[in-house]
């Protein structure tokens, strides 16, 4: 299964790299699906890369996602994640993204995840996970936009940072 996205991004792309690639282990500070992640350093594989993985906390989870590969110049990450959570037929999860420049001031942004599914679930799963994933990715996106091209978190993620602080605070 692979559900793609490609949008545009009203700043440079350096700067939406700085925020998928050099702080890909951050990703807690602009995503409200996420509420805390840490960048892991400790098997660097690829040069240049800030970071091997990161872990996150969210919704749905913990998550530990492993970069798969990283290109500074071409502005690609791609990770694996696994998560004790994630449902038995889902045999690998994966996500892609690629940060190309149109202006000074525009990017385009090519998101692709792809998840494996155990044969005799994907024909029933497939659209079921589809239905669920569509409106994460879609809120991700909007979110990612509004902290590249404003510099601050959507009011959606500190709205979700709130009441995970004060679940947490309890």
């Amino acid at each position: 299964m692979q559900i793609k996205r490609q949008f545009n991004v009203n700043t440079s792309a350096n700067r939406v790299w700085e925020i998928l690639g050099h702080n890909f282990g951050s990703v807690a500070d602009w995503a409200s699906g996420v509420y805390v992640s840490q960048g892991n350093t400790s098997t660097r594989v690829f040069r240049d890369t800030p970071y091997s993985g990161r872990v996150c906390e969210t919704v749905i989870g913990d998550f530990d996602e492993t970069i798969t590969r990283y290109d500074e110049r071409e502005r690609i990450v791609a990770y694996v994640a696994k998560s004790k959570k994630m449902p038995f037929f889902v045999k690998h999860l994966s996500n892609h993204w690629t940060v190309t420049a149109l202006s000074n001031n525009q990017c385009r942004v090519d998101m692709c995840m792809e998840a494996a599914l155990l044969p005799v679930f994907n024909l029933i799963m497939a659209p079921i996970m589809q239905m669920q994933l569509n409106p994460v990715l879609e809120d991700t996106i909007e979110e990612l936009k509004y902290f590249a091209e404003k510099g601050v978190p959507h009011p959606r993620k500190l709205e979700t940072q709130q009441k995970y602080q004060l679940k947490t605070a309890v």
